[in-house]
């Protein structure tokens, strides 16, 4: 319980610069009686063992918020804090390891936890991260290999009763019992594959941080109690009991705060070792109570100003970590039949055009949606991902840890969202940038690769915004009132490259699955394919609409990939109802090409019959691959009988399903398809396949 008087004003936690909170001893404590204790915290540090300074470009100097100290900068940081006072205590509020970054994952976090015993981990929360490899991984490996300090009190096993995690630390200083308990999150159920966390029951963490706070203090056991619970700080000190908690460390949510005023205090300490929390506090073994409180949050600007030196110790295990995971890179994770290639402006390299459709952008989405699916399983709608992300390129043959972390060098993770299909046209629309956007970036279009299973035409000629004509998902047609599950990339989900609002992806769930992880496990499932055709086509339509008893010239663009090696279409065949027409494709490209992804003309003239009906699809298909079906409307068509419906996929395959049920109900569906094969052909042919086209 907090009994101090605090002196000057709060400094906002959300600063970049380090934060100093002061309070004024009790006057009447005996100085004999107090004893000073520090505690040290990180968070959420993902095995980012290197150290990656980020300069800002308008100072000159480190940007805290994005340089990452590295493993030996932060041990450094713990050494001066022992200098300045000997008491010090070294926590973790969780996800040490999992989620890492390659130099750490490649060897399934040893070195990250040599890093924690270096530098003296009393006590870590268990974050979502430490199950990613499954719960006895986390009991069998993890908890022995940081020698035990692993605390999970809201962790039980399914008869709600039995714990195996150690609940709490009991660190004595000079007299003075420090408990430090250590909750998982509240959403570890939800960030875990189901069958990484059978068989467990995880409780409310601020409750059974209470429970234990409680009773860790009735019985004497504790003179102070520390929560290390891996959820956000703020939420969680705003539900732990302040008579029995005297301070928070959170984490999970990746951000840095700090807060003196609250009660019970509470801190975070960001992400991959961007900052580490120092709380300075006395405590009066006399009145039972803390008499003074500092609380400091250094970054890689303390670490420079104070002329902070990395531990030799540490240094080295990075240094050894290094040389592993070199070795361990050249491991051969797959092996392609095929070349991935990124999109290439007009005689330039891949990855010269970030507007066009490629064969590695489209793969590495469907990757998210298979790799997350299968960890979390459960069905996702499709997969995303921006060219931006994708940083080289795949040939075929052997691929190795290392040249999969050339493609997906920038430790996002992937997660799953959900958006309307209102909000999945917005996201296309917005590949076409506005003039703002356009100038600063030089780059007019940023193509959105997408899963396998997702198609869209669009209009290159029309307004921005009016540009996206049809999109299908499985092949059905997007309804903009219907609610779809998406895989990507958290940059994305962030509102990165602008495709779409990051209020607009709802329900977010980040399960902390690490783009390069997820994108070496599709790789090792062998399921890594070209996309043959491609996923978009732009198509303008005569001025006026499609009209009966007419010739009707389309123009069709995005027809080919751009880079070479990558598929060229040759011919497009185009068919509105029972007419069809085959074109040249031309693959020429022009300096109008740059920037965009129209490769691939073709002009298709189509005599559509007087009879033909007024809603129809409009199927485009090529020699490449690509099968692309839009719903067109045609001026002068006849009126479709009712009976027919509107021409789905799915009406008009569940409709064929339904007649050849009733025939087999009444037994007579082999007789017919034996006896009268064509000609039921001819019958339910025209019903089975009339606009069942992707």
């Amino acid at each position: 319980m907090f009994s101090f008087r605090r002196a000057g004003s709060l400094i906002a936690a959300t600063t970049t610069s380090a934060v100093v909170l002061a309070g004024v001893p009790f006057a009447g404590a005996a100085e004999a009686d107090q004893v000073k204790i520090s505690v040290a915290n990180i968070t959420d540090f993902h095995g980012r063992l290197e150290a990656n300074v980020q300069t800002d470009k308008k100072t000159g100097k480190a940007d805290p918020k994005k340089s990452e100290m590295g493993a030996a900068n932060v041990a450094g940081i713990m050494n001066y804090l022992r200098g300045q006072n000997p008491n010090t205590i070294v926590t973790s509020s969780g996800d040490n390891q999992g989620g890492s970054a390659f130099i750490s994952a490649i060897s399934e976090d040893k070195y990250t936890m040599a890093f924690l015993n270096a530098i003296g981990i009393a006590g870590s929360a268990v974050g979502n991260h430490e199950f990613d490899k499954g719960y006895s991984d986390l009991k069998d490996r993890i908890v022995p290999g940081t020698n035990n300090k692993q605390l999970g009190a809201n962790v039980f096993l399914a008869d709600k009763k039995t714990r195996e995690l150690k609940p709490y630390e009991i660190v004595e200083v000079d007299g003075v019992k420090v408990a430090l308990v250590g909750t998982t999150s509240n959403l570890t159920v939800s960030k875990s594959s189901p069958a990484h966390v059978e068989g467990l029951v995880f409780t409310d963490s601020a409750d059974q941080v209470n429970k234990e706070a409680e009773r860790l203090k009735k019985s004497g056991e504790a003179d102070v109690v520390i929560a290390l619970i891996h959820d956000p700080a703020a939420e969680s000190a705003a539900k732990v009991d302040r008579k029995y908690v005297d301070f928070v460390f959170g984490g999970d949510s990746h951000i840095r705060d700090l807060d003196q005023a609250a009660r019970p205090f509470y801190a975070q300490s960001y992400e991959y070792g961007k900052v580490v929390t120092d709380i300075d506090f006395t405590y009066d073994k006399q009145t039972r109570e803390i008499v003074d409180l500092k609380a400091k949050q250094f970054d890689i600007q303390d670490v420079e100003e104070l002329g902070i030196e990395p531990d030799a110790q540490v240094a080295d295990i990075v240094r050894q970590a290094k040389a592993e995971s070199d070795v361990l890179g050249q491991e051969v994770v797959a092996t392609l039949n095929a070349d991935f290639k990124r999109g290439s402006n007009p005689g330039a390299a891949p990855g010269t055009n970030r507007g066009t459709e490629s064969t590695a952008n489209n793969m590495i989405a469907q990757s998210a949606v298979a790799a997350l699916a299968n960890f979390l399983d459960q069905k996702i709608d499709f997969g995303i991902m921006n060219a931006g992300g994708v940083r080289d390129d795949l040939e075929a043959g052997e691929v190795t840890y290392k040249q999969a972390f050339s493609v997906q060098p920038f430790g996002n993770n992937i997660a799953v969202a959900t958006v309307s299909g209102a909000a999945i046209k917005e996201m296309l629309e917005n590949q076409w940038q506005t003039d703002e956007q356009a100038a600063a970036s030089g780059r007019p279009r940023l193509d959105l690769g997408l899963s396998d299973n997702v198609s869209y035409t669009y209009n290159p000629d029309a307004p921005r915004g009016e540009r996206i004509l049809s999109i299908t998902i499985d092949g059905e047609e997007v309804d903009p009132d219907k609610d779809y599950t998406v895989a990507g990339s958290t940059f994305l989900f962030d509102g990165g490259d602008n495709f779409l609002d990051k209020s607009k992806f709802r329900d977010r769930n980040d399960v902390g699955y690490n783009d390069l992880q997820a994108f070496i496990d599709y790789l090792k499932s062998g399921k890594a394919e070209v996309r043959k055709g491609q996923k978009d086509v732009g198509v303008v339509l005569p001025e006026g609409g499609l009209k009966a008893g007419a010739k009707n010239e389309i123009q069709l663009t995005s027809l080919s990939y751009s880079s070479e090696g990558e598929p060229q279409a040759k011919t497009v065949t185009v068919k509105i109802g029972d007419t069809t027409v085959t074109a040249d494709v031309d693959n020429a490209v022009t300096d109008a090409d740059k920037g965009y992804g129209e490769q691939g003309r073709a002009t298709v003239t189509i005599e559509l019959p007087e009879d033909v009906y007024k809603d129809e699809n409009l199927v485009i298909t090529t020699d490449a691959g690509t099968e692309i079906s839009m719903p067109v409307e045609i001026e002068g068509g006849k009126e479709r009988p009712a009976n027919q419906g509107g021409g789905t996929s799915s009406e008009i395959s569940t409709g064929a399903a339904v007649v050849l049920g009733i025939l087999s109900l009444v037994g007579l569906g082999s007789i017919l398809a034996i006896v009268f094969g064509p000609q039921l052909h001819a019958i339910l042919g025209p019903i089975a396949h009339v606009g069942n086209h992707r």
